[in-house]
């Protein structure tokens, strides 16, 4: 079996035929084409100028290719084909399933949710370097591709992770694992995406599945009032909610919504981020701390946005200590 490391090129990796059938989803861009990105050209030791791990991302593939050759690995598609008939974006929306060797099930399974500015979904980057950490536990990892560049993203994105979570709650057959009792990471636009699941008004409870036992927010962003100055388009925001993002502002601004019914945090952020400040994940504790929900905060002195695991900055070594915590509550 064929392992990559750290000097392999982009162009290889994509090109890899065990990797055929989950290409697409690794740096999931669905109006762009990986051929013609900018990333071909780089080795994975490359990437460490954009802020990811090429140490983390090079383990993280070989733990898939490993999983892969093992037949640990499904990818189960969410929507049904009516649906995707009405809205073709939806085609992509899926779950790639990754089991581990010695399944422990009294543990809850994890469900990760890569970032990307709702443009993109970093999947090579984020979760799937997390997800070796967890299936090294005994943990079964979904990670979840939603809908992004579309109209109002933040708002499909959010359908779209209430249909996955919906989806493996009544798939166990399946899937082989109870999903009921389920732990939740996202990372950036991600992050911003299970910040919002913890709202009862726009998230778990809203849409009528179980609450997340456990949430593990990575550098995610949720003030979204200060994000509305950044500039005078509103920075991101356009993006999440289309013209009309200034009549949403008080629903999806997660710093107010907040409460005792807010599932329990591991958040994780570095203080070298320059896209998203420590500021948000600093709110979120405070927030945390004042409703009376169990919270610790992460935060390391170098380590930039994008860094994932952490692998080889000041933040490396956060999954197990967020899975310690999950043990603890």
């Amino acid at each position: 079996m064929k392992m990559i490391d750290t000097d392999t090129k982009m162009a290889e990796l994509l090109d890899m035929p065990e990797l055929r059938e989950y290409r697409r989803y690794l740096l999931f861009m669905p109006h762009g084409d990986q051929a013609n990105d900018p990333l071909q050209d780089s080795r994975i030791s490359d990437l460490a100028g954009i802020g990811w791990s090429p140490e983390g991302i090079t383990a993280g593939v070989n733990c898939f290719l490993k999983a892969l050759n093992d037949r640990r690995v499904r990818m189960h598609f969410v929507y049904s084909d009516e649906e995707c008939s009405s809205d073709p974006d939806k085609k992509d929306v899926n779950i790639i399933q990754i089991s581990p060797e010695k399944p422990a099930p009294d543990k809850p399974v994890i469900v990760l949710c890569s970032g990307g500015g709702y443009q993109a979904v970093c999947n090579l980057a984020e979760a799937f370097p997390t997800a070796r950490h967890m299936l090294e536990t005994g943990c079964t990892v979904f990670i979840v591709t939603y809908r992004v560049a579309v109209p109002q993203a933040a708002l499909a994105a959010l359908d779209d992770l209430a249909a996955a979570v919906s989806w493996l709650c009544g798939h166990a057959n399946e899937t082989g694992v109870d999903a009921t009792r389920y732990a939740i990471g996202g990372y950036s636009a991600g992050a911003n995406l299970i910040s919002n699941w913890g709202c009862t008004g726009i998230g778990w409870k809203h849409y009528g599945v179980p609450k997340p036992v456990c949430m593990f927010p990575v550098y995610t962003f949720i003030d979204l009032k200060a994000e509305s100055h950044r500039n005078e388009q509103g920075g991101i925001l356009p993006f999440m909610f289309g013209d009309e993002w200034r009549s949403v502002l008080d629903i999806y601004n997660v710093e107010e919504h907040i409460d005792s019914d807010y599932p329990p945090c591991y958040i994780v952020c570095g203080k070298d981020d320059a896209t998203v400040p420590c500021r948000h994940s600093e709110i979120m504790k405070e927030r945390l701390d004042a409703a009376g929900v169990p919270a610790i905060l992460d935060e390391g002195e170098h380590a930039a946005h994008g860094f994932g695991d952490g692998t080889g900055t000041d933040a490396e070594g956060w999954p197990k200590r967020a899975l310690a915590f999950l043990e603890s509550i």
